[in-house]
C-alpha cells in the first residue's frame, strides 16, 4: 500500500513538473453563493403559494360537497377549510402589505397558523373518511 502511495505521489510530482496536470484549486473559481432573496421576490413566493392553496381549497371544497359519504362531518370539514381560506388571505395581505424583510419575518405567526389550520384540516378529512394519515412536517 505505501509503494502504491509513493507511485502515486512520484508521478502526480513529474506531471506537474512536465506541466501536464495542474493543481486542482489554481483554476477553481470562487463558489457562487445564491442571491439573496429580495422583498419583491419574497411577495412574488407567498402569492404563488397562496393562490395554489386557494385553488387545492376551492376544490376540496366542491368535493367534499359532492360526497354523500362525508355528510356527517360535511360541517366540520367546510368550517375548517372557511377557516384556512381566511387565514390565507390574512397571511397573502400582510405579506403583500411588507416593505422591508423585517416585516417579512413578521408575518412568520399568520405562515405558522396557517400551516396548523392544514394540519387540522388533513387531520379531519382524514377522520371522516376512517384512515389515518401521517404528518409529512
Amino acid at each position: 500500500m505505501k509503494i502504491r502511495h509513493i507511485l502515486g505521489l512520484v508521478a502526480g510530482a513529474a506531471a506537474m513538473t512536465a506541466g501536464l496536470a495542474t493543481p486542482a484549486l489554481a483554476d477553481t473559481p470562487a463558489p457562487v453563493s445564491a442571491p439573496k432573496p429580495t422583498v419583491d421576490s419574497i411577495k412574488a413566493r407567498v402569492d404563488t403559494v397562496a393562490d395554489h392553496i386557494t385553488t387545492r381549497l376551492q376544490a376540496l371544497q366542491t368535493r367534499i360537497a359532492k360526497k354523500p359519504a362525508l355528510a356527517a362531518a360535511q360541517a366540520t370539514l367546510q368550517a375548517d377549510i372557511t377557516k384556512s381560506l381566511a387565514d390565507t388571505a390574512a397571511w397573502r395581505k400582510q405579506a403583500d402589505a411588507a416593505t422591508t424583510i423585517a416585516e417579512i419575518r413578521a408575518c412568520a405567526p399568520a405562515r405558522q397558523t396557517l400551516k396548523a389550520d392544514l394540519a387540522k384540516l388533513r387531520a379531519d378529512v382524514a377522520a371522516a373518511k376512517g384512515t389515518t394519515t401521517t404528518n409529512p412536517n
